[in-house]
C-alpha cells in the first residue's frame, strides 16, 4: 500500500524536477514609441504573432527567459518621401541581461506593416534556442493548463434515475402498502397494492465553476429534467450548488469529488407536497479536451430529508388515503464538456 502511494508522489516530483531544467523560452514583450497608436499596434501584433507561432508569452518580466523590446521613432535620417518611421527591435536574454540581437526596420504607415509583422517577430526570436525532442516530451507531460483555470463554463447531458420509495403513512395492509375504499370487513371494501416508483428521463445542466484554490472550487448551475411519474413531458427545474475538491495527480485526468445542494424551482402538480431541498455528493472525472477544457463524466447521489406526497390518482375507486407518501432518491448520470478561461499560476 505504501509503495502504491509513493509512486504517484514520486512521479509528480520527478516531472516537476525535469520541467524546472527546461530552457525558459517564454517571451516578455515591451515597447516604447513617440506615438501612442504605434506602441499599441506593435504590442498587440507581436503578441498575436507569438501566440500564432507557438511562443509562450510571459505576463511578468521576471518569469521570462527573453525580452523582446522595441522602440518606434521618427526617421531623422530620411532622404525621400517614405520611411517616415523606424522601429528598433532587440532581443535580450533575461538571465544575464545580454542583448542577443538588435536591428532596425523602416516604414511609413501602419497599414503596410501587416505583411511585415510576422517576419520581424520571427527574426527577433530566431536566436532563442529550440527545444530538443526530450524537452518536448516533458513539456507535453506538464502542460496542465486545462486543469488550472480560474473559471469553467460547464454544459452536460444528464440522465437522472429517480427512485420514489413507498412509505406506509395512511396505507392499508401488513405492511401497509395499499390504497383502499371503505372499511375493512364491509361488503364494499376494496384495495389496490402500491409499489415503489422508478423513472429515468433525460435532462441537462449548465453552470459556472470557480477554481478558487488548486484543491478547491465552487460551482453554481441550473438543471432541467424531463417528466414525473405520470407525465413524461413535464419539465422540472432546479438550481444547484457544488463544492468540489480537484485531484490532479494523474496526468490526463482530473478527479473532482464534491458535495452538492439542490433547490427545486419547479415541480409537478401531481405532488401535494415536495421537498424543496436535496443534498448529496458525487464525483466528476474529466480528461483533457484541448488546451483549455475537459470532457467529463459525472455521477452523483441525491436524497431529500422530507417525504414527497403525491395526490391519490384513483379518485372514487380507492380514495384513501388522499396523499401517498414516498422517500425520494436520485442517482444522477451525466456526460459533458467544460471550457476554462484565465490561467491560474
Amino acid at each position: 500500500m505504501k509503495k502504491a502511494l509513493f509512486l504517484p508522489v514520486f512521479l509528480v516530483f520527478a516531472v516537476s524536477s525535469f520541467a524546472s531544467d527546461l530552457p525558459n523560452r517564454r517571451v516578455f514583450i515591451e515597447g516604447t514609441a513617440s506615438r501612442a497608436d504605434h506602441r499599441e499596434y506593435f504590442l498587440r501584433n507581436f503578441h498575436d504573432e507569438a501566440f500564432g507561432t507557438g511562443f509562450p508569452i510571459a505576463e511578468n518580466v521576471n518569469d521570462a527567459g527573453y525580452i523582446l523590446r522595441f522602440n518606434v521613432s521618427p526617421n531623422v535620417d530620411r532622404q525621400a518621401d517614405d520611411n517616415y518611421f523606424v522601429i528598433n527591435i532587440s532581443l535580450i536574454c533575461n538571465t544575464d541581461d545580454l542583448e542577443v540581437l538588435n536591428f532596425d526596420f523602416f516604414f511609413t504607415t501602419l497599414d503596410e506593416m501587416y505583411e511585415h509583422n510576422q517576419p520581424l517577430f520571427l527574426r527577433a526570436v530566431s536566436y532563442i534556442p529550440p527545444f530538443s525532442e526530450d524537452d518536448l516530451i516533458i513539456i507535453q507531460a506538464v502542460d496542465n493548463r486545462w486543469k488550472n483555470k480560474w473559471i469553467y463554463l460547464r454544459a452536460s447531458f444528464d440522465y437522472p434515475v429517480t427512485f420514489y420509495v413507498l412509505q406506509g403513512t395512511g396505507l392499508w395492509g401488513e405492511p401497509p402498502i395499499a390504497v383502499f375504499n371503505g372499511n375493512f370487513g364491509e361488503p364494499n371494501f376494496s384495495f389496490s397494492d402500491q409499489d415503489h416508483k422508478i423513472y429515468a428521463l433525460p435532462g441537462a445542466t449548465v453552470g459556472l465553476q470557480f477554481q478558487l484554490l488548486n484543491f478547491f472550487s465552487i460551482e453554481g448551475n441550473f438543471q432541467i429534467s424531463m417528466g414525473d411519474t405520470r407525465d413524461n413531458n413535464f419539465i422540472n427545474m432546479a438550481a444547484g450548488a457544488e463544492v468540489k475538491f480537484p485531484l490532479k495527480f494523474l496526468r490526463n485526468f482530473m478527479i473532482e469529488p464534491y458535495g452538492t445542494f439542490v433547490y427545486h424551482l419547479k415541480t409537478s402538480d401531481i405532488f401535494y407536497e415536495f421537498p424543496p431541498f436535496a443534498f448529496g455528493g458525487g464525483i466528476q472525472i474529466g480528461t483533457r479536451g484541448g488546451r483549455h477544457g475537459a470532457f467529463f463524466v459525472d455521477i452523483k447521489y441525491l436524497f431529500s430529508l422530507t417525504e414527497s406526497g403525491m395526490h391519490n390518482p384513483y379518485g372514487e375507486l380507492w380514495p384513501n388515503p388522499e396523499v401517498i407518501y414516498y422517500k425520494r432518491h436520485v442517482i444522477g448520470l451525466g456526460i459533458g464538456y467544460k471550457i476554462g478561461i484565465f490561467n491560474r499560476r
